[in-house]
């Protein structure tokens, strides 16, 4: 009985965060309300509160589970830029009008104050401070800068889309997403090893 009554309150603790994503995807931070997203689901707003403690702690949540930190920390280096640019590049642009992406909550949230708080505390935490430990050398600046460069790319496809960066078919904005990562990501001791016994070989 305890196991199915947890299933449950997972499943409508699910929903909420969907619908919070919805919302937040689509609307300002100011203009988002804990009542309207527990109104979404044909819940009390009591429950949204006890289910994520506070509006800023399911937006910052909301932020985590769609860009999915968890999908590209803990590889190996040598892939990092390979698997950042397929994330980045792998969603449909433009998307249908039903579609969340990844960049819908930051570009929605970035003229509020206490939004961007919470995103700057989520970059930090969820990718600039990992990312740093992938770099060589480890670096913060070189994590940033990644965080740059895939934010920039992801709001001209996903946002403004831009033509050029729309038809990926041919391979080409990936393998140059490539390059321009590695030389963020830089050469780590290992790689310019497997480099010079490579070169040793020809």
């Amino acid at each position: 009985m305890a196991r199915s009554t947890a299933r449950a309150a997972a499943a409508k603790r699910e929903q909420i965060l969907e619908a919070a994503i919805l919302r937040f995807a689509r609307q300002s931070y100011e203009d988002t309300s804990l009542r309207a997203i527990a109104a979404d689901v044909g819940v009390d707003v009591a429950h949204v509160h006890r289910s994520f403690g506070s509006k800023e702690l399911l937006f910052a949540e909301a932020i985590r589970a769609t860009t999915r930190p968890e999908r590209f920390l803990g590889i190996s280096p040598g892939l990092l830029a390979a698997t950042l640019s397929t994330e980045l590049l792998s969603h449909k642009a433009p998307r249908d009008d039903d579609e969340v992406g990844a960049f819908d909550i930051v570009m929605r949230s970035l003229s509020s104050r206490e939004a961007s708080r919470i995103l700057h505390d989520s970059a930090l935490a969820d990718f600039i401070e990992p990312i740093s430990k992938m770099t060589y050398p480890s670096s913060a600046r070189r994590a940033a800068l990644i965080a740059a460069v895939l934010l920039g790319i992801g709001a001209v496809r996903e946002v403004l889309t831009i033509e050029p960066l729309l038809d990926t078919e041919d391979g080409e904005v990936q393998q140059l997403t490539v390059q321009l990562l590695n030389v963020l990501i830089g050469d780590r001791p290992y790689d310019v090893a497997a480099r010079a016994a490579e070169g040793d070989d020809r």
